[in-house]
């Protein structure tokens, strides 16, 4: 291998001597002078390498010499390893036909002794398979000594069981009790249980018979387990010892003094069932008793978390939703263990359990109700308006509030579930504040609806918007967000410096100034007195604005007036001077001549949204159009049927608006359709646009 290297290497040589041959040429015509160790190597590497041929021929006559004399050696050293595994094959015929299973140790050394002679035959031949690879020779598979490794396998494993189970069999009979362990016992039995199968298929002769006893003694000591099994049980205490003894009539325990060849010795294994029966209840106490000391050591590390609550200076309890699964958890495994038959030894602990965690459960539902109440109640009692208009229910809340601080302060002390959620005193007080904040909720909604009774229109108002506009009685425009909720169309009012309201304004931008206007600051603070003066303003204003708009209508060009007032009163005032026409027309006969007079008047409002209107003109004029069309409809229907009296039901079952004196002796309108008659209302309707008419 190495010849062959060294003649690719030469040939690579070569090329780079070529490269550095013209390098000097061309130096050598520029003149350059170079040093003389370096002409020395240049002239050293260019001469060598015609020297390395006869140099590779010589080593390769050595290399077939050294060869030849290896390969002699090799075959010599096969011969003897194959002389070595007749041997061996010999030494192990004879050792196969041993028997004695008393002397299983001598055996055992025997078979450690054939294991490292046959181990050392296999790694030479595993040598010299290398070589006669490395020699490109046929490689020697050794047929004969993978065969004794087969046939030696069985009696070797024979012998390894006999031994293993002849030193742990005094160990365990006659050793300790409290050091065997049932589970390594009866795993090392089926083992060579197991062993001694698979080597009965193969074992012949002599061997055979050892097998066979190994068999019987194994299975003599397996009539053992259960009493190993049973005693040895770690739930067993005093009492299952003291209840046994009683019941086989002498005393039974397994102390260090006890072992195996006693409890053969006591006769135990004819009382099995007894053993069984008291260590099958240990076991099911140990059970419940490993569960209780699982349940208590799953509550370690378990702490009630808190989280600063806004700029209140206090914290309110966060992530409890583990706890609760703990405690749910554990409140049906505590049950469970109740109900059980074993229970006995326990039940005292186990209600003692049961009552800790009922008393972390009421606990912490007491907590998150008095936590949900005082986030409720916090920011309303925040308010000094509040606390003066309700002075019992706030001083309640305020011991409420006290107590919720210290109680949270006391988390920073110490915030484990388990002790936190056991004090009882902690229960009390919290059922005690839960209490106050019943009857704080109780006082808070009677006082709401006293305000929703003096002003019913709050009750369009949810109780949170309601205390929030209780709670900003000195300022009149943090009303201004619920006027859309109280009002049908005022979405705003118009403040002057003195807080005098002087106006209403639609969300359509619409702005009706107010016939008599009112001071919010003149109520002492009563919200719901300032906006029932509200509500009767715009009625009054509406109610004079359709008189004064009536009044106008006679006077003025149509599409004029039209522009000049609100919408609601252009849509009013305008129906009532159409049912006050048409009913005219209907008693005159004049209804074809009133149809043309309509379809004209419809035609000049169109022609009037042609123009230049603003934004809220358009829209009012957008409404009228709807209006209009239906009257023209109408007009034209009973034109048509010629309906001869205002009493006909087509013309009586129309929407038809009329004047009539009202319970203050002023003019209002009423709406009319068949025999119903509706007061108009007034109520401000702002400047909405209609679709249809229905």
């Amino acid at each position: 291998r190495f010849a062959a290297d060294a003649a690719r290497e030469t040939e690579s040589l070569r090329a780079t001597l070529a490269t550095s041959a013209a390098m000097a040429e061309a130096l050598e015509r520029s003149g350059v002078n170079l040093e003389d160790d370096v002409v020395d190597t240049y002239w050293n590497a260019i001469t060598q390498p015609a020297s390395v041929p006869q140099k590779l021929k010589a080593y390769e006559l050595r290399a077939k010499e050294l060869q030849k004399a290896m390969t002699e050696t090799l075959k010599a050293d096969i011969k003897a390893n194959n002389a070595c595994i007749a041997e061996a094959k010999s030494a192990v015929h004879e050792f196969i036909e041993l028997g004695n299973i008393d002397l299983a140790e001598d055996r055992l050394a025997a078979v450690e002794a054939m294991d490292a002679r046959l181990a050392e035959l296999k790694k030479k031949g595993e040598v010299y398979a290398n070589r006669e690879e490395l020699f490109g020779r046929p490689v020697t598979t050794y047929p004969a000594l993978n065969s004794l490794f087969r046939e030696w396998e069985p009696y070797a494993n024979l012998w390894r069981v006999c031994a293993e189970f002849g030193r742990y069999q005094p160990e365990w009979t006659n050793g300790p009790f409290p050091q065997l362990n049932p589970e390594k016992v009866t795993a090392m039995v089926e083992t060579w249980n197991r062993a001694i199968t698979k080597m009965l298929k193969h074992i012949k002769g002599v061997p055979a018979e050892v097998c066979a006893e190994l068999k019987a003694r194994l299975a003599r000591f397996e009539t053992n387990l259960p009493i190993v099994a049973a005693l040895r049980n770690p739930g067993l205490r005093d009492r299952h010892w003291k209840d046994m003894s009683e019941d086989l009539g002498f005393a039974v325990k397994a102390d260090a003094e006890f072992s195996l060849a006693r409890a053969v010795q006591l006769g135990l294994h004819e009382h099995i069932d007894v053993l069984e029966k008291y260590s099958e209840a240990a076991s099911k106490e140990y059970s419940l008793e490993r569960a209780l000391d699982s349940m208590h050591q799953n509550w370690r590390g378990v702490e009630f978390e808190t989280s600063p609550w806004r700029d209140t200076g206090s914290f309110v309890l966060k992530g409890t939703d583990e706890t609760q699964m703990l405690l749910d958890d554990q409140i049906v495994k505590t049950q469970s263990m109740r109900s059980s038959p074993y229970i006995g030894p326990f039940e005292d602990r186990v209600k003692l359990w049961e009552k800790k965690l009922t008393t972390i459960q009421e606990v912490l539902d007491q907590w998150l109700k008095m936590q949900s109440g005082w986030l409720y109640l916090e920011p309303i009692f925040g308010s000094d308006d509040i606390m003066q208009q309700m002075p019992a229910e706030g001083r309640k809340f305020k011991t409420v509030d006290t107590t919720w601080r210290k109680t949270m302060l006391k988390l920073e002390l110490t915030s484990e579930v388990l002790v936190v959620g056991a004090d009882e005193d902690l229960l009390g007080s919290l059922r005690k504040c839960n209490e106050l904040l019943d009857e704080v909720n109780k006082g808070l909604s009677e006082y709401l609806e006293t305000k929703r009774l003096a002003f019913p229109r709050f009750y369009f108002l949810s109780n949170d918007e309601l205390l929030e506009i209780l709670s900003e009685t000195k300022d009149p425009l943090r009303v201004q967000p619920f006027l859309k909720k109280v009002f049908e169309a005022i979405h705003l009012l118009e403040f002057q410096k003195n807080m005098e309201v002087t106006a209403m304004l639609s969300e359509e931008g619409e702005k009706v100034t107010f016939v008599n206007s009112f001071n919010p600051a003149k109520a002492g603070g009563a919200v719901e007195k300032w906006l029932i003066q509200c509500e009767a303003a715009q009625r009054e204003t509406v109610a004079a604005m359709c008189r004064d708009a009536s009044k106008a209508y006679a006077t003025s060009k149509r599409t004029d007036w039209m522009v000049e007032w609100p919408g609601q009163v252009v849509l009013c005032i305008g129906s009532l001077y159409w049912t006050s026409q048409t009913e005219a027309a209907i008693r005159e006969g004049t209804m074809k001549a009133h149809a043309e007079t309509v379809s004209a008047q419809l035609m000049e409002i169109v022609e009037k949204v042609r123009g230049k209107l603003t934004k809220l003109q358009r829209k009012t004029l957008s409404a009228l159009v709807v209006l209009e069309v239906h009257a023209r409809d109408v007009v034209a229907e009973l034109a048509e049927k010629g309906v001869p009296s205002v009493e006909d039901f087509d013309w009586a079952s129309q929407l038809r608006y009329t004047w009539d004196t009202m319970d203050d002796g002023k003019e209002g309108v009423t709406v009319r359709m068949i025999n119903a008659a509706i007061n108009y209302g007034n109520e401000y309707l702002g400047n909405s646009s209609r679709l249809v008419i229905t």
